[in-house]
């Protein structure tokens, strides 16, 4: 009779550490199908991170777009008109010749007028907005770079000191940052009073369908 509640307890014992064992594996495959929050940025902080630690620095970014200067009122005054409308977020917006591109022009809060911050240029939505179309085939930034040029084309114009960002299959993002006390050549941060510049330059299967630069806000 021992030996039988004996061999019993032992099944028993055995069945639990069992469904035990399977319980944790379900959790651990459960927890490997939730997507992380936030990977995105994880990536691009590890990046910057990387970046920052190489010491290379970004000497001769772009700073301009058809001929408007960053921050510059009187080039933008060039290509903004007195119709073209700034919205509540500090944005004007201009069509290339037939809409293929977008290019939106920010300023920033306290910025004079036709001071612009950022430049963003990206290929058109088929939804037409009606902005006012520029005689450009094009949005060119005074580096030369435009949309549809590929990874190495980039890289030629602008170094090596970027910060790849690789979020999904056929993505890429190059990011390159410039901050106090570090500079350019030509000191750009300390002749604009801006603590950072950065550039981003988005890539869908090499092709560079948006990019935008500029200063962040201080």
């Amino acid at each position: 009779m021992r030996k039988i509640l004996y061999f019993i307890f032992f099944v028993l014992l055995f069945v639990n550490c069992n469904n035990a064992d399977n319980r944790s594996l379900a959790k651990n495959t459960r927890t490997d199908l939730v997507p992380e929050p936030d990977k995105e940025e994880r990536l691009k902080y590890e990046a910057l991170l990387k970046l920052k630690k190489s010491n290379c620095i970004l000497d001769e970014p772009d700073i301009s777009v058809n001929g408007i200067d960053i921050r510059d009122s009187e080039s933008a005054k060039m290509i903004i008109g007195e119709k073209d409308k700034i919205n509540e977020s500090g944005e004007y917006y201009l069509y290339s010749n037939l809409e293929r591109e977008t290019l939106t022009l920010i300023q920033h809060p306290g910025d004079a007028k036709y001071q612009i911050s950022i430049f963003k240029v990206e290929t058109s939505s088929k939804l037409s907005y009606n902005y006012r179309q520029i005689k450009e085939a094009n949005f060119k930034t005074g580096k030369g770079i435009k949309l549809g040029m590929n990874k190495n084309d980039i890289i030629q114009k602008l170094g090596k000191c970027y910060a790849a960002i690789d979020s999904t299959k056929g993505y890429m993002e190059l990011y390159y940052r410039i901050e106090l006390p570090n500079d350019t050549k030509a000191k750009l941060l300390k002749n604009s009073g801006m603590p950072v510049y950065y550039a981003s330059y988005k890539l869908w299967n090499d092709k560079l369908e948006k990019f935008e630069f500029g200063f962040e806000y201080p």
